[in-house]
């Protein structure tokens, strides 16, 4: 955590030094997933490096997190020629026609969370999902005491990120847990309601089963009201993912077992900072940036290095109480 943090003091910097006069000034557009608080975080890196470069930029949601709804709101915005667009493609190969039109148009794409199917983006910020959902295993099979049946919940078959935590998942228990046995997944989408009936019923179809891994903060809010419903919160473990105040406050009720924790704020940040540095003429080495997670326990949620991941925007404000690099310049 301490090395993170460290990381984002020094962009910090890095985007604060490379600041931009008001002829300079560039139209850099954030497009997001969809409108979960992960988004919003994600949104707040961005604003504050704008913020650090003296600059304005724009943040616009999709109306719904679905492939056809972001197609085009793409098209809308590369319509309307910004200098450069940071997009969270909600899967892999619809994004892909549009992005390639941004890049032709000489709108550079950058990427946040997940990638499109094509190699047409000039850098992406995003967590390494199938180490993430090896991670989460791990966890989940020490507290499953190495036996038992798990069942998965995901939002989308289509989605990159969930695909690669499925898949990082299914595969550390495959090589190392014979005695823990994955009955499925199911999907639900964007539709929390159903989660928490699709949870419903597998509790019912399966009296034996030991634990339920969700690989969003959609699906472990789901999963967590299911189990709060059917009386099931102290003897079903749920291993989720992200942190937002639901699955943070389902963690301290004793629901949720443990989150596997992304850095959605320094996603943002970083993306805004390689849109300002290809604009300037230094455009980064094509590449994908791992920006890491951690899998945060219920037993030690409340030590001061796990709020910060669970809470980041509490922690990360307390960077920005000293004059930024510009401040400095101006006063």
């Amino acid at each position: 955590m301490k090395r993170i943090l460290a990381t984002v003091l020094a962009l910090m910097m890095m985007v604060g030094c490379a600041s931009v006069s008001a002829e300079e000034s560039y139209d850099i557009v954030f497009i997001p997933k969809g409108v979960a608080d992960f988004w919003s975080i994600v949104a707040a890196g961005f604003e504050q490096a704008a913020k650090d470069a003296g600059m304005d930029c724009r943040v616009i949601y999709p109306t719904k997190e679905e492939a056809a709804v972001q197609v085009d709101l793409l098209y809308d915005v590369i319509n309307s020629q910004p200098d450069a667009i940071v997009l969270s493609p909600v899967n892999a190969d619809p994004l892909v026609a549009p992005s390639q039109t941004a890049m032709e148009e000489n709108i550079p794409v950058i990427l946040v969370d997940t990638l499109i199917g094509t190699d047409d983006y000039v850098n992406a910020y995003m967590t390494d999902n199938v180490a993430a959902g090896a991670m989460a295993a791990e966890e989940m099979a020490r507290l499953m005491n190495y036996e038992g049946a798990v069942h998965l919940f995901a939002g989308s078959p289509a989605s990159t990120a969930n695909v690669d935590r499925l898949k990082g998942f299914e595969e550390y228990m495959a090589a190392n847990c014979p005695k823990i046995k994955v009955l499925g997944t199911l999907y639900s989408e964007a539709d929390i309601n159903l989660c928490t009936t699709q949870t419903v019923d597998v509790l019912s179809a399966n009296p034996d089963l030991k634990a339920i891994f969700a690989v969003d903060e959609v699906r472990t809010s789901g999963c967590g009201t299911a189990l709060i419903q059917q009386g099931r919160g102290d003897d079903i473990i749920l291993g989720g993912f992200d942190a937002n105040n639901d699955t943070v406050a389902l963690m301290e009720e004793g629901v949720v077992n443990f989150l596997t924790v992304q850095q959605p704020f320094q996603m943002g940040y970083l993306a805004f900072g390689a849109a300002l540095e290809t604009l300037k003429g230094n455009q980064p080495e094509h590449s994908i940036v791992d920006t890491g997670c951690t899998v945060v326990l219920r037993e030690n949620m409340n030590e001061e290095e796990m709020q910060k991941l669970l809470f980041p925007l509490n922690y990360i404000c307390l960077l920005y109480t000293s004059p930024s690099p510009r401040d400095v310049e101006e006063s």
